[in-house]
């Protein structure tokens, strides 16, 4: 309690009164829904004073606003006579924020705060892949229309297109991996900050390691120095993943993840899943309509007497085709219960398929949707790190022994959930020259990072109080 009346101490008068971040985070720990953290108050009291500078740039504009339509009655009820009122002053455009800490820490909770207290009513929230789609799907639009700009003009003209559609754009997981979002980056954002636009933005890392080794990268780099310039750049020093600390402390047990490492675990996903969503009926299996009139067909289907659905896929039928985040948007959107069977261990050379699962829990977690995960591994060892792949490798090649794990489906528990230490050496020693291209890869060592979000998110999920206790309103 005494650590929540520091939190109000913190907060300036007129930002208690304007619900700022900091007080709503104030709010939460002494409901105890939150548990307080002094990396998180130091970004929350930031992001206190931007919205307070936004407030009152926000009632500015409204007051010229104002003046200039009594000035437009006046004028015509005086016959053109009316004193004209003082020019509309130019608005300050403050600096936006970057937030980047490691996983867990609490930067998307910080950016929630900011985002549903924000006294503007253009602002929009949106996870950074889900934008990049977007802006594709926009590029493709305007070239189908027959648009004769080069490239760079439609971009430009975009990006202004996103200015007048929100003053506030708040982006979840900035990551960029990918050469074709890294070559859009700079005129692209260049674009909405020259139209007034403020960008909020979370992300692992700081802005001087995005797109790290990557294609191109001094293509990048101007893009960085803009964004440095527009934006405050704070990190969360917390050291906590707080995703992982009711799990840990054993005040939860994992409902919702199985380990079963025999068969494709369909059945004990259709058996957890009927464990966690309300009494369902299956129907017939019918395909799923995703995105670009592309389908997938569940492994299983299911309804509700209130006409809501529920579905089990196998990995490979979601994951081991090309598919991007507007397919798992839409499965997402239409099941608000899901289950996810026989997920595999991934290797660095499963990249492409690590990073449509990693893709499928972003979406599966930002809209809320209960998921049942059967894997083949507890979540922080589905995937390794580059250094700990080597090494597997390393002792694959030197006939070293691998650790004796259990046969068939194991509960995954608090203790389950943190056992990752082991080495697999059993698997056959991979290709060099594949693995050395694969160790080379920038995308695969941003991989990493976001592999660790994903299990993250999945211990998370994993909870029964999923998904409750999870993202603060934003209302």
């Amino acid at each position: 309690m005494l650590l929540a009346q520091r939190c109000v101490r913190l907060a300036p008068r007129s930002a208690r009164l304007l619900s700022s971040p900091i007080q709503r985070y104030t709010d939460l720990v002494q409901r105890g829904q939150l548990r307080y953290d002094g990396a998180q108050v130091l970004v929350l009291e930031h992001l206190s004073k931007l919205q307070r500078v936004l407030l009152k740039e926000h009632k500015a504009r409204e007051k010229d606003a104002a003046l200039q339509e009594r000035y437009a009655l006046e004028r015509d009820e005086a016959d053109d006579d009316a004193e004209a009122p003082p020019a509309p002053r130019r608005p300050r455009v403050p600096r936006g924020a970057y937030v980047f800490g490691e996983v867990g820490s609490g930067k998307s909770l910080c950016c929630d705060l900011f985002f549903g207290g924000l006294p503007v009513q253009r602002k929009r929230r949106v996870h950074f892949h889900q934008f990049m789609l977007e802006i594709h799907e926009r590029i493709h639009a305007a070239r189908e229309a027959g648009d004769a700009r080069s490239t760079r003009d439609v971009i430009s003209h975009i990006g202004a297109e996103l200015a007048k559609e929100a003053e506030v754009l708040c982006f979840d997981e900035m990551q960029v991996t990918d050469v074709a979002d890294a070559m859009i980056a700079e005129k692209l954002f260049a674009s909405c900050w020259d139209a007034g636009m403020i960008l909020v933005a979370t992300s692992n890392r700081p802005p001087r390691d995005l797109y790290e080794g990557g294609l191109n990268r001094e293509y990048f780099l101007p893009f960085v120095d803009r964004l440095e310039d527009q934006c405050t750049v704070l990190e969360v020093v917390s050291g906590t993943d707080h995703r992982r600390l009711r799990m840990s402390s054993g005040e939860h047990a994992a409902v919702r993840y199985a380990v079963e490492r025999d068969g494709d675990g369909t059945e004990t996903a259709v058996e957890l899943l009927n464990g966690v969503a309300p009494k369902m009926t299956a129907i017939d299996v019918a395909p799923v309509a995703v995105a670009r009139s592309r389908s997938v067909v569940p492994a299983a289907l299911f309804r509700g007497a209130d006409g809501r659905e529920a579905a089990v896929f196998r990995f490979d039928d979601l994951c081991g085709l090309d598919r991007g985040a507007a397919d798992y948007g839409a499965i997402a959107a239409r099941f608000p219960f899901l289950a996810i069977a026989d997920v595999p261990r991934f290797s660095l050379l499963d990249h492409d398929a690590a990073r449509r699962f990693i893709t499928l829990v972003d979406e599966l977690y930002e809209r809320r949707v209960v998921a049942v995960v059967v894997a083949r591994e507890v979540p922080d060892a589905l995937f390794p790190t580059p250094a700990a792949f080597e090494r597997e490798r390393r002792a694959a090649g030197a006939g070293l022994p691998g650790l004796d794990r259990p046969s068939g489906p194991v509960a995954a528990t608090p203790a389950t959930f943190e056992a990752s230490k082991w080495v697999d050496a059993t698997d056959p020693a991979d290709d060099d020259d594949a693995v050395d291209r694969a160790l080379e890869l920038a995308s695969v060592r941003e991989l990493a990072w976001a592999f660790r979000r994903a299990a993250s998110r999945l211990t998370e999920m994993a909870s029964p109080d999923w998904p409750g206790s999870a993202r603060v309103s934003e209302s």
